[in-house]
């Protein structure tokens, strides 16, 4: 098993604002419908794939959910389909991103 690398929300939203890294949302789109960080692509933890991700370049991939668990879950899944991804899980999801005083994309 691959060891999950953590990112925190403030380092994330340097990486997001300087172009260095893609977000993608692994929640379900009723989660992602309600709240989500904007620019984040949602792709389900359960139809998660290597194949599916949007184009990175260079870049890294961060990957986050509400709270973290299921993010990690997809951490493990893409490590172990391509080895070579620099991915990261944002450590306490989406709530810890709001706690940062960070703006989310509300419906409604």
């Amino acid at each position: 098993m691959t060891a999950i690398k953590f990112i925190d929300p403030v380092t994330a939203k340097l990486w997001l604002d300087n172009n260095e890294a893609v977000m993608v949302d692994v929640r379900e789109p009723g989660e992602y419908q309600a709240a989500h960080i904007a620019g984040a692509t949602l792709i389900p933890l359960a139809t998660l794939r290597h194949d599916l991700l949007p184009e990175l370049g260079n870049k890294k991939l961060i990957v986050h959910c509400m709270f973290g668990k299921r993010g990690g879950s997809a951490c493990e899944i893409l490590s172990m389909d391509d080895p070579t991804l620099q991915v990261y899980n944002l450590e306490g999801g989406l709530t810890a991103w709001e706690n940062a005083g960070f703006k989310v994309v509300r419906s409604g």
